[in-house]
């Protein structure tokens, strides 16, 4: 590549222009416009990329949000649940003592039973309904 400073002239030169990389000799009078359309090509990108951030932003806002959503219904299901095991274990205590009193009912009651202290079983009925 040939360096040289900016001249017009018939031979197309390629310069090395501190604000540009390689253009042509004869394009260096329009270097001025073509820095000044660089500068809005990233004036364009900086708005793009704001716009960019913006956008991240909010959704990570919506993220953020839904998030604490879904930990606050998690919490309100747990208190629910906590609730119904609680409740869950008072009845299961309940149904033991049942169970207890009725076995001691039981036990209390074997000694006096007509019924098992007899020597006569019970009669088998037929299924036709007429007795043997």
């Amino acid at each position: 590549m040939k360096l040289s400073r900016c001249a017009t002239g018939p031979a197309p030169e390629l310069v090395l222009h501190p604000a540009m990389s390689v253009h042509r000799a004869a394009d260096c009078c329009e270097a001025p416009l073509l820095r000044f359309h660089r500068r809005s090509e990233s004036g364009d990108d900086d708005e793009r990329r704001l716009k960019r951030r913006e956008k991240n932003r909010v959704a990570a806002q919506r993220s953020r949000k839904r998030q604490t959503q879904r930990a606050d219904e998690l919490h309100e299901a747990y208190e629910c649940l906590e609730q119904q095991n609680s409740l869950l274990k008072k009845e299961v205590q309940l149904l033991l003592e049942e169970q207890r009193c009725l076995a001691e009912a039981l036990k209390l009651h074997e000694p006096l039973c007509p019924v098992l202290n007899s020597n006569i079983l019970p009669t088998p009925r037929a299924a036709d309904g007429i007795p043997p």
